[in-house]
């Protein structure tokens, strides 16, 4: 039943992170709202077989309704839950400014990331400093909604931070 509601809130925010991406496509850089859901669940009081579990899902999600490269998602998501989890960010949680920090670096680290495996395995000709500036822009666009996304995953059933914990 919990994973059921993360799941239906994973596609839920990927949805409205869909309807965002196609109203804001040419003038604004498009938030990754399932990128902080995947923070908290790491920086959270979630285990280790069900947050990758859920990352995994969401990430393959992500990858069909992007229509982009298969598994690209799939491997960031999950990769991001473990940096954030081995680095035992739990501080993090404490307040609306380290949680948009938090999404802004994880979100960096994801778009580079990205663009190495499309470099290496795709064989796409980038150029790298507008792609690292798409990549800051839409790093600043999840940090903006990472506190929403926060109180969000907080209230699902299911949690196990209590509300006094996120600031």
């Amino acid at each position: 039943m919990r994973n059921a509601a993360l799941l239906l809130a994973g596609v839920l925010l990927l949805l409205a992170q869909t309807v965002i991406a196609r109203v804001l496509w040419s003038e604004y850089p498009a938030p990754s709202l399932v990128l902080p859901m995947v923070l908290y669940m790491s920086v959270g009081e979630y285990s280790l077989a069900r947050g990758v579990s859920v990352a995994f899902v969401l990430g393959y999600l992500t990858d069909v309704f992007s229509g982009g490269s298969l598994g690209l998602w799939t491997f960031t998501l999950v990769s991001i839950f473990l940096l954030a989890r081995v680095a035992g960010l739990k501080l993090f949680l404490h307040g609306v400014v380290f949680q948009m920090v938090l999404a802004f670096v994880a979100s960096c680290v994801a778009g580079v990331g990205m663009m190495g495996l499309l470099l290496v395995f795709d064989r796409r000709v980038l150029a790298v400093l507008p792609a690292l500036g798409v990549v800051a822009s839409q790093a600043l666009a999840t940090a903006a909604c990472a506190p929403l996304v926060f109180r969000f995953v907080q209230a699902l059933p299911g949690t196990t931070s209590r509300p006094d914990e996120m600031g």
